[in-house]
């Protein structure tokens, strides 16, 4: 598949690495430094170039930044109307920096992914790659057996009430085959509701976890429809 990753840091670097070495034509964009960036596109086996032309292109779009940047990145990848119908992907977490250290923000009780979605709210947005560091998914994609990682992913329940049961399977039929070709299991925690999807936010009870697969399905079944308990990792 065609990949457009808006966002070169550790979380877009490593999944850029992983999807080309599964075969996927990879771009990567959004960079401070173009040298650097095209320097980067050739050690992951990728192509340097514009956060325009990466969503343009691609058959799936990954948003890769950091949070307070994330406005910036959507305005340069087409905005709302240049995003209408596209899959997206969401890999951003709510922290910003207070007093030196990462503090998690308060939303008022919107999930972060729900949150981003009313920026592009015709785009067709996932919550996926978000719950481990880029260095552990970095170490610890391809394990087989029970050893292997999961992935936690949500689909924006507009997904579900504006498109027909065709679309939404196929939505959920890409997002499983791209987190199985980067080397993890995917596991789906549901929609975009914040007792859904929030529990691998931060903060949630999924978040900066490991977990595998069966333990995974039976602790989503008994978490979902309540709410994030707030004890999980910052």
């Amino acid at each position: 598949m065609r990949i457009g990753i808006i966002g070169a840091g550790n979380i877009g670097g490593n999944l850029a690495r992983l999807l080309a070495g599964a075969g996927h034509r990879v771009a990567v964009s959004f960079s401070r430094d173009p040298a650097a960036l095209a320097r980067l596109a050739e050690q992951l086996g990728a192509t340097a170039t514009t956060p325009a032309a990466a969503a343009r292109d691609a058959e799936v779009i990954v948003l890769a930044v950091p949070w307070g940047v994330v406005d910036e990145a959507l305005a340069a990848a087409g905005g709302a109307a240049g995003l209408a119908g596209r899959l997206v992907l969401d890999t951003t977490n709510q922290f910003e920096r207070r007093d030196g250290a990462l503090a998690v923000l308060d939303l008022g009780g919107v999930s972060a992914s729900a949150y981003n979605a009313r920026k592009a709210p015709r785009a067709r947005w996932v919550k996926v790659f978000n719950t481990l560091t880029a260095g552990f998914q970095a170490s610890s994609a391809g394990r087989t057996g029970p050893d292997r990682v999961v992935m936690f992913y949500a689909i924006d329940e507009a997904i579900d009430e504006a498109t027909d049961a065709t679309t939404d399977a196929a939505t959920n039929d890409t997002v499983e085959r791209l987190v199985n070709d980067a080397g993890f299991d995917p596991v789906r925690t549901g929609t975009f509701a914040r007792d859904e999807v929030g529990h691998q936010e931060p903060k949630g009870d999924l978040y900066g976890e490991e977990f595998h697969h069966d333990g995974a399905l039976e602790l989503v079944a008994k978490l979902r429809g309540t709410p994030p308990s707030g004890r999980g990792r910052p």
